[in-house]
């Protein structure tokens, strides 16, 4: 067995029965790799030209009884026979010295059976020149039926040794799933959570849930206490109901209900937990409530400390004739406090302050009006008096009574049947005495300043006086006038 062959060219292993290398198009032949020997027929090109003759190439000549003739032919990519200039006969010392520089000479078989015919054939299409052929033409070489040309661009990566590219499906379908697995876990989360608030209701932590119908004051979460405590469940927010009324600043206000929570959607003030107090509110008076929230509303917490609130739904007390719901919030850190042991306070450290603990059914009867009608009757500056009815409250006419006092307001009744008219002002003549105090009237009195003959008249008059008497007395004083008037006075109880 023959050993392989290579290619003088460009070294890549040649195949048998190719007469080219089919990497660069060189000849395979043995025979075309032999050196040319000159004939004895040939001429041989001088080395210096004739005395006074343009130097020539002489073609050479051919004996008919040599078996073949050496073609002495520029190569293809020489400079064309225009720029060529004309050579003398040189010796040529070897067949393959090339007659002058940059011009090269190949060696053909004379016969046209093997390679190429004698006369010259446009189908015969010459092999390509080598890969990167220093002397090949810049331009690209024809396609030809052994080396049809390329499409892959020079320096670039072959298409059989690129990495696949990937599909933007694929991407797209995993995101997806990404996606599902995603809220599938956030879905099995809240079911567990939720199945955990049902147990911990079933065994007594928590009791069916309750929502708050007064506007903004619906938690997200809503869960009452249980009959023995007003601790939070896990279930969420605990409300507890609580329905206590009172009066203040001759506001009708009821708690409604009260609450513990991590959060509140409708109040930013209180990100790390908090205590909301639902109120509802009604000023049936004619005149606007003059207080602010934050300056009057405390929550006393069970070891004793005072929190101010953080935010209202409604800062300051509603205007005459106004009915609306309300809620106050408080920050409390503390988690699972008992509710039980809130005190909600109203009024500043100047007023009678009323103290709420926050516990369903709380007694607030001391803090509650007190109405009596005594129909007392007496004359005074020649008129009949009756005084109807009196009242003991904590505030009236939109005010909150001082610390250590209260207010009485009573309805008076005046007849004039004489023949002349009364007037006077219920600051200058009237006072209520209790126990050692004895308080003019404030100015918002409605009893009119006169009453002419033949009429009667009826409006209220209010008093401050100390808190804690029960016995009162009317004090209608002397006035110098012409005629004089006496004095005269009516006492009445408020148990």
């Amino acid at each position: 067995m023959s050993s392989p062959r290579f290619c003088s060219e460009c070294g890549k292993p040649l195949e048998a029965g190719h007469r080219f290398c089919t990497n660069c198009g060189a000849t395979t032949s043995g025979e075309s790799d032999a050196r040319t020997a000159l004939t004895s027929d040939q001429t041989v090109l001088s080395n210096e030209p004739a005395q006074g003759l343009k130097p020539q190439v002489q073609a050479p000549q051919v004996n008919s009884n040599a078996t073949a003739s050496t073609i002495i032919t520029p190569n293809v990519n020489a400079p064309s026979e225009a720029n060529t200039p004309v050579l003398p006969n040189l010796p040529v010392s070897s067949p393959e010295t090339p007659g002058f520089s940059g011009t090269s000479y190949s060696t053909l078989p004379a016969s046209g059976n093997e390679f190429y015919s004698q006369s010259t054939d446009a189908d015969v299409i010459p092999p390509p020149p080598p890969p990167d052929s220093f002397i090949s033409a810049p331009q690209q070489a024809p396609a030809t039926p052994y080396f049809p040309p390329s499409q892959q661009p020079k320096g670039a990566v072959p298409a059989y040794a690129q990495a696949p590219k990937r599909s933007r499906g694929c991407l797209i379908t995993s995101i997806v799933l990404l996606l599902v697995l995603a809220l599938g876990g956030l879905g099995g989360f809240y079911i567990i959570r939720h199945n955990t608030s049902s147990v911990s209701g079933q065994n007594g932590n928590t009791s069916s849930g309750q929502q708050n119908t007064l506007s903004g004051n619906t938690p997200t979460s809503v869960a009452t206490s249980s009959s023995n405590g007003n601790t939070p469940g896990s279930g969420g927010p605990t409300i507890v109901p609580l329905n206590l009324k009172f009066t203040y600043s001759s506001v009708d206000i009821t708690v409604v209900s009260v609450q513990q929570a991590s959060s509140f959607s409708d109040d930013t003030s209180t990100p790390q937990g908090g205590v909301r107090v639902t109120l509802m509110e009604t000023n049936s008076t004619t005149n606007n409530a003059s207080f602010l929230y934050s300056d009057v509303v405390r929550l006393i917490m069970p070891d004793g400390s005072i929190n101010a609130p953080s935010n209202e739904k409604n800062f300051a007390g509603p205007d005459a004739g106004i009915s609306r719901g309300n809620w106050i919030d408080f920050v409390v850190t503390s988690q699972n406090i008992d509710l039980s042991k809130l005190v909600l306070r109203f009024g500043s450290t100047t007023e009678n302050q009323i103290n709420i603990p926050l516990v369903a059914g709380t007694d607030l009867s001391k803090y509650q009006s007190k109405v009596v009608s005594p129909n007392s009757t007496f004359q005074y500056a020649g008129l009949d008096w009756t005084l109807t009815s009196a009242i003991e409250s904590l505030s009236a006419n939109g005010k909150q009574a001082d610390a250590g006092m209260v207010f009485v307001t009573i309805t008076l009744k005046a007849v004039n049947s004489s023949a002349n008219g009364f007037s006077g002002i219920p600051t200058d003549y009237m006072r209520l005495q209790s126990g050692d105090s004895k308080n003019p009237p404030t100015n918002d009195y409605t009893f009119p300043i006169s009453v002419a003959s033949q009429s009667s008249g009826t409006g209220t008059i209010t008093f401050p006086i100390t808190q804690g008497g029960t016995s009162f007395t009317l004090l209608m004083l002397a006035q110098q006038s012409s005629p004089p008037i006496n004095a005269a006075s009516v006492t009445f109880q408020i148990q």
